[in-house]
């Protein structure tokens, strides 16, 4: 399984999957298309999919290939996966080309983290493999990171570490590792809806932990609606801050008011700042990032927990592919904000 981090981090939409069942996907509501619902475990967290049309035969052994593959790609629960054996220096099946689904994954992943690490100053960066790997384990023991140690494991980021090729991907520096965390989760829902988009063009809903991608409608003809859950400790699933209204949109929600830990009193937030190495608390207490691509979306809900509320809503002002929905805290109450 992908690391359990992925799914506790986007604990504010967890009761997704139950908006849109309620609030567009009754098949009573609906006269065109039979409403088809699926529900499992994947990446450490569950996905729920609602599709519109016929059944698809085996579409369940589908997604469990699938599954299969991105683990054996991006894992680093599995010590046998492709992206482990990377950062451990250890020899790679061959062949191991771009025809290569858990390369092509690799890949992918690389790229588009590159990019997004560029546009976040890095923000968002998932060469700070070392970093997040001190934090799992200073969390564990209720202490703090040791402050030797996280600026050794600042030394070991950025892509210029590796080197790339069109069907390899070399370490420039032994020490160095990667993290997709905060991104695969987003990138997997990607797959998933592009797996059911392409036998089922009448509408598809797809939700991994948190993360949604949809099509255009539901099956009431209207868009659907995700509800964004109050980022209060202990809050009740179903109390929604905003309910807004996706159509071929992807959404994902990254909070920092869960997670956290104390050390003599002190909040340690979950959220980790790469540049600094150090955790994050700030006015900023959900970010939900709305793309086309639910990787991007993902990534970009991370950099604005880093990033704070004020640097968060010019980036998204910057780029006219993002939109946000922001709560932040001001003056001991919670405010929304939409950003476009």
């Amino acid at each position: 399984m992908i690391i359990k981090s992925l799914n506790k981090k986007k604990g504010s939409i967890i009761c997704l999957f139950f908006v849109l069942v309620f609030a567009g996907c009754n098949p009573t509501q609906q006269a065109d298309h039979t409403v088809n619902k699926l529900a499992g475990n994947a990446l450490g967290t569950t996905y729920h999919i609602t599709y519109l049309g016929d059944e698809i035969p085996g579409i369940q052994d589908q997604i469990g290939r699938l599954i299969t593959e991105f683990n054996a790609s991006l894992s680093t629960y599995d010590t046998t996966s492709l992206i482990s054996k990377f950062n451990n220096n250890q020899k790679l099946d061959s062949p191991l080309d771009s025809t290569d689904k858990r390369m092509y994954y690799f890949r992918e992943m690389i790229a588009l983290s590159k990019e997004i690490r560029e546009k976040t100053d890095g923000a968002f960066d998932p060469t700070a493999a070392h970093l997040f790997k001190l934090y799992s384990s200073a969390k564990k023991q209720g202490v703090l990171m040791d402050s030797i140690a996280v600026q050794e494991a600042l030394e070991y980021q950025g892509f210029d570490k590796f080197e790339f090729t069109p069907s390899y991907v070399f370490k420039r520096d032994s020490v160095a590792q990667l993290n997709f965390n905060a991104i695969a989760k987003g990138y997997f829902v990607d797959l998933l809806y592009d797996l059911f988009s392409s036998r089922h063009p009448f509408g598809v809903m797809v939700e991994v932990g948190g993360e949604v991608r949809v099509s255009a409608k539901n099956s009431t003809g209207e868009a659907w609606k995700i509800g964004i859950n109050t980022p209060m400790e202990n809050a009740l699933p179903n109390t929604y801050f905003s309910v807004r209204e996706l159509s071929n949109e992807s959404m994902a929600t990254s909070g920092n008011y869960q997670n956290y830990y104390k050390v003599d009193g002190k909040l340690i937030g979950h959220t980790l700042n790469p540049k600094t190495g150090q955790p994050v608390i700030s006015d900023l207490k959900s970010a939900s990032i709305i793309h086309s691509s639910c990787a991007v979306a993902d990534a970009y809900a991370t950099a604005c927990m880093v990033m704070g509320l004020t640097k968060s809503k010019e980036l998204i002002e910057s780029d006219k592919s993002l939109s946000a929905y922001f709560i932040y805290e001001e003056n001991g109450e919670l405010n929304g904000i939409f950003v476009d």
